[in-house]
Order: C-alpha cells, then sequence, then structure tokens
C-alpha cells in the first residue's frame, strides 16, 4: 500500500518514538533484573528493616519486580508500535491504541489513590523513622550500621537534628549508652565549616565550635531543625520538575495514541482506495 506524504511522516514520527520506548524498557528490565539478583548489596539494609512495620528488604524487592513489571509493559508498547508503523498494521495499531489508554487511566487512578493516601502513608514512614532511631541510632560517624549512617548523612546534608528535633535522641538507647555523659546531641547535627569532609576523611571535620554537642544553640547547630521537615521542605521545591516530568509523559502518551489512531485512518483509507 501507499500512504500520502503526511501520513508517512506519521508512520516514522510512530517508529521513532516507540523505539525510545523499547529501548528505555529493554533498561529498565535490565535494572530491575540486576536489583533482584545482587543478593550482597540487599542483605545490606536487613538491619535497617529486620523489625517495624517496614520491611526493607522485601520492599526493594518488590521494587525490582515494578522496574521489570514497567519494563516489560515499554517493551510492549516499543513492541506493537514499532512493528504496527511499519508493517502498517492495523491490527497492531489498534492493540498499541488499548494498551496506551489502558495505561493513562492506571497513570491517573494512581495518582488519585496516591493523592488519597499521602498522608497515612507520611504518617506511618515518620513513625516508623522515630522509632528506628530509638532502637538503632549509635551516634557513631565511624558506624557500620546502615540507619545510623543514613541519619547521619540526612542531618550533614539538611543541616537538621533527629526527626522532628534534638528530643527524638533522648529516646535513642544506643547512643544514651555510648555517648559522653554531658553531650546532648549527636555530633552530626552541630555545624560545620567544611561538611563535605565526612564522606572523604570523618576525622578532618571542623565543627564552628567545638562545645556544640553540650552546649547546643541555634548559631552553633540544627538542634531545633528536624530532618523530616527539612526533607520535605526539599522534596516540595522539586515537586514542580517531577509534576512536569509527569505531564510531559502524559502529552507523549496521548500524542502516541492520537498519530496512531491517525496511521489507522490513513491505512484503511489506502487499503480501501487500493481495492477500488
Amino acid at each position: 500500500m501507499s500512504l500520502a506524504c503526511g501520513s508517512k511522516c506519521l508512520k516514522y514520527i510512530l517508529f521513532i518514538t516507540n523505539f525510545v520506548f523499547f529501548l528505555i524498557g529493554l533498561g529498565t528490565v535490565g535494572l530491575g533484573v540486576w536489583a533482584l539478583l545482587d543478593d550482597d548489596r540487599i542483605l545490606i539494609l536487613t538491619e535497617v528493616g529486620d523489625s517495624g512495620s517496614f520491611d526493607v528488604v522485601s520492599l526493594i524487592r518488590t521494587g525490582a519486580l515494578v522496574l521489570i513489571a514497567s519494563g516489560g509493559v515499554a517493551v510492549l508498547i516499543g513492541f506493537l508500535g514499532c512493528c504496527g508503523a511499519v508493517k502498517e498494521n492495523n491490527c497492531l495499531l489498534f492493540a498499541y491504541c488499548v494498551v496506551m489508554v489502558v495505561i493513562l487511566f492506571v497513570q491517573i487512578a494512581a495518582v488519585v489513590i496516591a493523592a488519597i493516601f499521602q498522608s497515612k502513608v507520611t504518617e506511618d514512614l515518620k513513625a516508623f523513622l522515630k522509632s528506628r532511631l530509638s532502637a538503632q541510632y549509635d551516634g557513631d560517624v565511624k558506624t557500620g550500621d546502615p540507619f545510623s549512617l543514613g541519619l547521619d548523612v540526612a542531618q550533614l546534608q539538611f543541616e537538621c537534628c533527629g526527626i522532628d528535633n534534638y528530643m527524638d535522641f533522648l529516646s535513642a538507647t544506643r547512643w544514651q549508652d555510648k555517648k559522653n555523659t554531658s553531650d546532648i546531641i549527636p555530633l552530626t547535627c552541630c555545624k560545620f565549616t567544611n561538611k563535605e569532609s565526612f564522606y572523604k576523611d570523618v576525622n578532618s571535620l571542623n565543627m564552628d565550635d567545638t562545645s556544640c554537642q553540650t552546649s547546643p544553640s541555634d548559631e552553633n547547630s540544627n538542634f531545633r531543625k528536624g530532618c523530616w521537615n527539612a526533607i520535605l521542605e526539599y522534596a516540595n521545591d522539586k515537586a514542580i520538575y517531577v509534576i512536569a516530568i509527569g505531564v510531559a509523559i502524559g502529552v507523549v502518551e496521548v500524542l502516541c495514541v492520537v498519530v496512531a489512531v491517525c496511521l489507522i485512518q490513513a491505512v484503511r483509507k489506502s487499503d480501501e482506495e487500493e481495492s477500488q
């Protein structure tokens, strides 16, 4: 069959776009398989998720399965779009449109569900973090404990202290047992002139005020600033970019469906002209 020039352009646009989907899908599947099979890295997280309401290891493995599933869907979309466009096959193009429309509805439903349950999830996550701080945080900047190290990094990076504030450490049993009796806050709650040194040489950290841990103030520490709010503020600042990416993806998906429908009509028209 012979398509008009404009229809051929639509054909190649659809092919190129879905070939990109296909490659992204393959990459996502590969990433998911790697995460699922790399047991050594996953097992490092068992100390964080060994108790409480959040099973981190299962969460990581579930995330890997989600990557594989979403990558598989992208591969399927890419296959249907590419083959449907190249072969000018209306059955494949129709199947492509159906899959894309279903995905759009699923994405919309996911956004609605996330909005509905956002407060519940954030409350549970915050309670989990506070319980882990109480049971697990040791305050040792050279620690091998993943949760303690993660909290120290967060406190340095976001210039914060505890989940809500320094009072959280009153119930941190491991830190209370190891700290100097006069210490009120952990070292990473203090302000430093070279906090980047934490990642290279912890011993080279320079505090603004060496009395910070025993006499914390707004000038020498971040003891009143909780990491929960600090991270939320950072996330909210970046939310516009996430929303923009989500909207862009949705627009591309809608345009792909429109292009596919136009191509279906062009192929059908071409078939009718050839049959006359």
